[in-house]
């Protein structure tokens, strides 16, 4: 990966990271309602889940992905799917001082999240058929490409969170948590139109 294509890649990586998306957006709302500090096992979860992700395009899932379309488009519906129910679960959240149940994403799920996630199954593999300059260049650029994602996925994920940490104590009275809760699902249905419109 020659020095331009690895500026072109990080700026392209890092605006991938930061713009609104599933992730960030459940992020923030996660944030707003339980704190930055209880929120990390979301953010690390999404890290490892998209470098693996990453790996894994770089391996051939976008080619196998490409070869067998019926798989994408199963893929799709079940992350839509999921996705609408987190549409439901952000716009009806209470404070968790308010219910004992619950409780921010764990490690787990954000980390299998990752590999339904249209956003960012979409970003691996325009990722990785823009920047790969060769076939044989794969293992030279493969680790850079996984660690610049990751990096830049932590900065933005943990932008998020912090984003909506900062606003919880405005958000504690209720009228203002469900305005903030509804725009948050709002934004995350807005966010699936594209992979909707798509099918």
């Amino acid at each position: 990966m020659t020095h331009a294509t690895l500026v072109s890649f990080s700026m392209f990586a890092l605006m991938a990271a930061i713009t609104p998306g599933p992730n960030n957006i459940m992020l923030a709302a996660s944030g707003a309602t339980f704190g930055f500090r209880r929120t990390l096992p979301h953010i690390i979860g999404i890290c490892f889940g998209f470098g693996c992700l990453v790996i894994a395009g770089g391996l051939g899932l976008g080619h196998f992905l490409e070869a067998f379309p019926q798989i994408f488009l199963l893929l799709k519906v079940i992350a839509l799917l999921f996705l609408l129910y987190l549409v439901w679960k952000v716009g009806t959240a209470s404070s968790p001082k308010l219910s004992i149940n619950s409780r921010p994403m764990h490690f787990h799920t954000a980390a299998l999240f990752q590999w339904v996630n249209p956003k960012g199954v979409t970003v691996v593999i325009s990722a990785i058929a823009a920047y790969l300059e060769t076939s044989y260049s794969i293992w030279q650029a493969l680790p850079m490409m996984v660690t610049i994602f990751v990096l830049v996925t932590a900065i933005g994920t943990c932008l998020w969170a912090l984003i909506g940490s900062a606003i919880s104590n405005f958000l504690s009275k209720t009228h203002y948590r469900i305005a903030f809760n509804l725009t948050m699902a709002f934004a995350l249905f807005i966010s699936m139109l594209p992979a909707i419109l798509s099918i």
